[in-house]
């Protein structure tokens, strides 16, 4: 009797092992997408819950430019901050500035250009995330 349970036992504990890799492989968190378009990266990511001090702002491809807009609105120029050789544009409140971000959920999106045809004007979609 005790050479018949042998097997089974083994049986149902390699049953178990091979379920539970299966299961740690395909719980693991997945790799973001690469972005398609001019647009490269986002910050804060989208759905990030961050402080208010975070950086808003993005990474555009080489050749790229674009107009920054929160909430909706379009951010002016003196509270940009624009990197062209790394062609980023973020977001710099200044003190008493209109983009003095509380917390709560907030929504950024960039209409994007080539920089050789300034008219060839693309809407990003928007992301959104969370300050606290």
């Amino acid at each position: 009797m005790r050479s018949s349970i042998r097997p089974l036992v083994i049986i149902v504990l390699l049953a178990v092992a091979g379920v539970g890799f299966v299961w740690a492989f395909s719980s693991s968190p997945r790799p973001t997408e690469p972005k398609t378009g001019a647009v490269l990266s986002e910050s804060p990511p989208p759905g990030d819950l961050d402080l208010r001090q975070a950086t808003v702002g993005v990474t555009l491809a080489a050749g790229y430019t674009g107009d920054l807009y929160v909430d909706g609105v379009k951010v002016p120029e003196d509270e940009l901050h624009r990197v062209p050789a790394l062609y980023q544009i973020t977001l710099v409140p200044k003190p008493g500035g209109q983009f003095n971000l509380g917390p709560g959920r907030h929504c950024a999106s960039v209409t994007y250009w080539p920089l050789a045809t300034p008219a060839d004007r693309r809407d990003a979609p928007p992301w959104c995330f969370n300050l606290h």
